[in-house]
């Protein structure tokens, strides 16, 4: 089974890329890390308008919520033979935490949307130790560009911003290089459906969301 979720585990609402950040960190114990590959994926697509069902910001049951991306954790098992139980925490999904990803992936995702909404067509996965050294937001992508003083759109984490400890010191924020499903420009491996059902060994097509 894999590690459950941390009972300090950090969530603030909105900003699921450092939500994600501090629960890989979490997981960065030889007790897990032996066992799975731990990745902060990115889900988004080129319009950066993507349909995601069982959000719990849905407005009502049965409707998805569009963001412009998503951040998840997803561990896949380092045993050959159980490679097909992989697991997805989303701290804004209503099915549950962990859930293993053919639930997540037939419940999330759905091709009956126009294709500008599809989210289930890329996605970036970045191994826990890049997005531990690499990342580095200064949180300016959240704040509200239509007034004049610093206010953001969300109510900002308590802690300090992230910064991972290979950035350089010109580096503030590399946000949107992890947003970007240009495989130039992140730090993962940009898949589509096909590559993720060979890397996770799952169907390739999402059924309908609900």
């Amino acid at each position: 089974m894999p590690p459950a979720l941390p009972l300090d585990a950090v969530y603030t609402s909105h900003w699921c890329e450092e939500n994600v950040y501090l629960l890989v960190q979490s997981f960065q114990h030889p007790s897990i890390s032996e066992l799975w590959d731990v990745f902060a994926v990115f889900i988004s697509n080129h319009a950066k308008m993507v349909a995601l069902w069982n959000q719990k910001l849905s407005k009502e049951p049965g409707l998805p919520v569009v963001w412009d991306y998503h951040v998840i954790t997803v561990l896949r098992s380092r045993q050959d033979s159980l490679r097909t139980e992989s697991w997805v925490y989303d701290f804004d999904t209503t099915l549950g935490m962990p859930v293993t990803w053919d639930t997540y992936f037939a419940q999330t995702f759905s091709t009956n949307v126009p294709e500008a909404f599809q989210s289930a067509v890329f996605s970036e996965w970045i191994p826990a130790n890049i997005y531990l050294d690499r990342f580095a937001s200064d949180r300016s992508h959240m704040l509200d560009k239509a007034v004049s003083d610093l206010k953001y759109l969300q109510p900002p984490p308590l802690y300090p911003a992230i910064r991972g400890k290979l950035c350089k010191s010109a580096i503030i924020h590399n946000l949107m290089d992890f947003v970007s499903m240009l495989p130039t420009d992140g730090y993962g491996d940009v898949k589509d459906m096909q590559a993720i059902s060979e890397f996770l060994g799952q169907p390739e097509d999402p059924e309908e969301g609900s």
